[in-house]
């Protein structure tokens, strides 16, 4: 029986009780009889009781209109009874219903057990995951240091540091190991996550034991004093620095790998350690490569097979080549056995007759006809070439030409990076006085000596570039690991210190190192590049003010992406300046014939597998405008004349092949940055 057909019998039942009250008593009684036949009517409620029917569908026990004693209750129809059809169905559905309460209270028990054990489980794995967390945020910089350590040579802190990333790695898996993290993974939308992580931790923990470990034990102890001192680097060290580093790479490998493997995060708490994990790890994994390479032929560059004879330039900014800047300055460095000897610094050679110097005929085409360079006969120009390599062999070419000693390779620099090495070992003193130091050497040999009288330029110049180089070489091993190494990469990523070996295996060791400075061959990892000549015979680039910008790629219908490229040149020289200030040898000879402007040759260039289009220059004056191909590459060349005070600008598009990487860009390295 329903609810609402319990209430109505109910109330049936009621007011015939109540009815009959009302005519069995006097008149005199009327109030009273009302009055107990309400209360009848409050108390005789029927309970369904459990009742079985007979064959013919009567209840057993009792006819119709009868209570369960037989008799028949006064003031209730006789056609009407609780107990038989209507009271059979509440009397069965009463039975049904203690079952199901029963059931009822079964799964709630349930539920509250999985409830609680969830929430237990819920708070333990929130616990480990914070102490999962806490031990990864303490990993990172930990790792950052000891890889740092690790391929900068300074190896004092080696054996503290692996010690703590073997505790903080160790802790890590063995959270990550238990049945609450085995269970999570099977959470929806962030089991992978979870995955991720105990990914992570198992190859914290295999590269701490398998990497870090060892190199901690082989290397501990090892410091730049003991790599070198007294002008003599010590091979025997360093060639242990370099095959322990060379050991560990596959393993270093393997575990950058698998956490390459590991995508991105959904959980936006697990995106930036992942990530740093990534970079510190990609980071370590370049450099043991890096290492790897150049250990076998490192001993042989360090004269350990017999005297190896290098030759320096130092690039002159002021003065800017496509490689960096005006080579004007030469000297000669012999290491015997890891012994270092320094020669002096010497100005760059008088001019072959034109077409003398060996361009390839695509060089000669975009260098000379496009750019209109003296790299056909000006030792200075022979790096108007963007590639390091081909300028040093050009370089080479001329030095041993003039009736030099064959040298074995060519290292240059220029006057920024000179200046950071000086930060690291102390200025030092000219004979006239002049203090140059890590905080002035490129103002000093960029700007300031030419401000002195013509012939006492270039005296001055070989005479800070050896002083300086003497007091790094004497000094070098005194300095810190860490800040030599920080200030070797930024000068290499900066194409400030650029290396040219002219054995073969020896070239590719420093290609693996990345100091070869060569131009993008690579079109997987595309970079296009801007490269600029001083055509004005100055040294006005000082005041070159050089930026570049590059959009969000376009992706194309076939897989290739295209970015916009913005390339401009501001020349911040005043036309006051120009006129009255500069001295003659800045603003370079009649200056009056181009509009006292900055007459600049450029050359963007492709990356490996791409194209330029659209290509477009707004300058005060145009100048020889053409594309070309150059080393494989698509190139535009020509040269534009930069009023004071103006700006040329150059834009165009970049396409790169389908499936690159995202592009970069490079630029001609300038003497100062005014950003």
């Amino acid at each position: 029986m329903s609810a609402r057909h319990e209430r109505k019998g109910t109330h049936l039942m009621a007011e015939h009780m109540q009815h009959d009250g009302q005519h069995n008593v006097g008149a005199g009684k009327h109030s009273r009889g009302r009055e107990e036949g309400e209360i009848q009517a409050r108390i005789v409620r029927p309970k369904p009781v459990r009742a079985v029917s007979n064959a013919h569908g009567e209840a057993e026990g009792g006819k119709s209109g009868q209570s369960r004693s037989g008799t028949t209750m006064p003031g209730v129809q006789t056609d009407w009874d609780p107990y038989t059809a209507a009271g059979f169905s509440e009397a069965s559905h009463g039975h049904h219903h203690h079952r199901s309460h029963r059931a009822l209270i079964t799964v709630l028990c349930v539920v509250a057990a999985l409830v609680v054990a969830l929430g237990v489980s819920g708070y333990l794995f929130y616990k480990s995951a914070k102490a999962v967390a806490a031990d990864a945020s303490s990993l990172v910089p930990e790792a950052t240091a000891f890889s740092k350590s690790l391929t900068s040579g300074d190896t004092s802190s080696l054996q503290a540091s692996a010690e703590k990333i073997e505790g903080l790695s160790s802790s890590m898996e063995e959270e990550t190991r238990s049945p609450l993290w085995s269970a999570a993974t099977l959470v929806p939308v962030v089991g992978s996550d979870i995955s991720s992580v105990r990914r992570l931790a198992s190859a914290a923990h295999d590269l701490s034991s398998k990497v870090v470990t060892p190199a901690a034990q082989e290397l501990s102890g090892i410091t730049m004093k003991s790599v070198f001192s007294n002008g003599k680097i010590d091979i025997a060290t360093v060639q242990t620095l370099c095959n322990t580093v060379s050991k560990l790479q596959p393993e270093i490998d393997s575990a950058a790998k698998r956490v390459d493997a590991l995508g991105t995060a959904k959980l936006d708490q697990l995106k930036d350690p992942i990530g740093k994990a990534r970079a510190a790890l990609d980071e370590l994994d370049a450099a043991a490569t890096g290492a790897a390479a150049v250990a076998p032929t490192l001993p042989a560059m360090l004269g350990a097979d017999g005297a190896r004879t290098y030759l320096v330039v130092a690039q002159n900014n002021s003065e800017i080549r496509s490689t960096g800047g005006f080579p004007g300055a030469r000297m000669l460095l012999t290491i015997d056995n890891g012994r270092i000897t320094l020669g002096n610094f010497e100005a760059v050679g008088a001019h072959f007759a034109p077409g003398t110097i060996p361009l390839t005929d695509e060089e000669y085409h975009v260098v000379n006809d496009i750019m209109q360079t003296g790299a056909t006969f000006a030792p200075g120009d022979v790096n108007a070439v963007p590639s390091f390599p081909r300028a040093a062999q050009l370089m080479k070419w001329c030095w041993e030409a003039e009736g030099n000693d064959k040298v074995d390779g060519v290292v240059a620099i220029d006057p920024v990076f000179l200046q950071s090495l000086l930060s690291l070992t102390g200025g030092v003193t000219t004979d006239d006085g002049t203090v140059v130091d890590g905080t002035n050497a490129a103002e000093v040999l960029l700007n300031k000596t030419y401000y002195l009288p013509t012939d006492e330029q270039d005296p001055f110049f070989t005479e800070v570039a050896s002083l300086a180089m003497n007091k790094v070489m004497s000094l070098l091993g005194s300095v810190s690991t860490a800040d030599l190494a920080q200030t070797v990469e930024d000068g290499i990523s900066q194409g400030r210190f650029l290396i040219y070996m002219d054995d073969t295996d020896e070239e590719s060791a420093i290609t693996a190192l990345g100091a070869e400075g060569e131009v993008n061959q690579d079109s997987h990892n595309p970079v296009t590049g801007f490269y600029i000549y001083d055509k004005t015979g100055s040294k006005l680039d000082w005041y070159l003010d050089m930026r570049s910008n590059v959009s969000e790629p376009t992706v194309n219908a076939d897989g290739t992406k295209s970015y916009q490229v913005t390339v401009t040149l501001h020349n911040t020289t005043t036309l006051e300046q120009m006129k009255n200030e500069l001295p003659a040898y800045i603003t370079g000879l009649l200056p009056e014939s181009h509009n006292y402007s900055m007459v600049t040759s450029y050359l963007a260039m492709a990356p490996a597998g791409g194209t330029i289009t659209d290509f477009k220059v707004d300058a005060n004056e145009v100048n020889s405008e053409a594309e070309a191909t150059l080393y494989g590459n698509d190139v535009w060349a020509g040269y534009v004349n930069i009023y004071p005070s103006a700006t040329a600008t150059f834009t165009y598009t970049v396409t790169c092949a389908a499936g690159a990487s995202d592009l970069s860009m490079w630029m001609t390295p300038t003497g100062r940055s005014f950003e």
